[in-house]
C-alpha cells in the first residue's frame, strides 16, 4: 500500500490510511513503526534526503512482530513507547545530518 503524502511537510510520515487498520490506536502505532524504519534506514545508510518514498504501510504491517508487546489483536504494542523511540530516532537523524 503506497504512502499518500501531505502537500505541507513532502516528507513527514503522513496519518495512516484508515483501511490500513480498524482503530486508530493501531493506525497511529503502524505510523510510528514506519516513522522508526524510516529513520533507521536513514541512520545505517548515512542519508539525510528523504525516504520516505522507499517505504509502503505493508512494510509497516510486517515489522509488526518487531514491535509487538502484546498478544491481545486490538493492543500489539504501545503506541506511547513506539512514538518515543521514532521521535528519539529522529532527533538522532537531525543531529547527524546537521553534523
Amino acid at each position: 500500500m503506497e504512502i499518500a503524502r501531505d502537500e505541507e511537510d513532502a516528507c513527514r510520515v503522513p496519518k495512516s490510511p484508515s483501511d490500513l487498520a480498524e482503530t486508530a490506536y493501531l493506525r497511529n502505532g503502524y505510523r510510528a513503526i514506519l516513522r522508526i524504519l524510516i529513520a533507521e534506514e536513514a541512520l545505517a545508510s548515512e542519508t539525510c534526503t528523504c525516504l520516505l518514498d522507499q517505504f509502503t504501510w505493508d512494510q509497516a504491517l510486517e515489522a509488526l512482530p518487531r514491535f509487538q508487546t502484546s498478544d491481545n489483536p486490538r493492543l500489539p504494542f504501545k503506541v506511547l513507547d513506539l512514538y518515543a523511540k521514532a521521535d528519539a530516532l529522529e532527533v538522532q537523524l537531525a543531529e547527524a545530518c546537521a553534523e
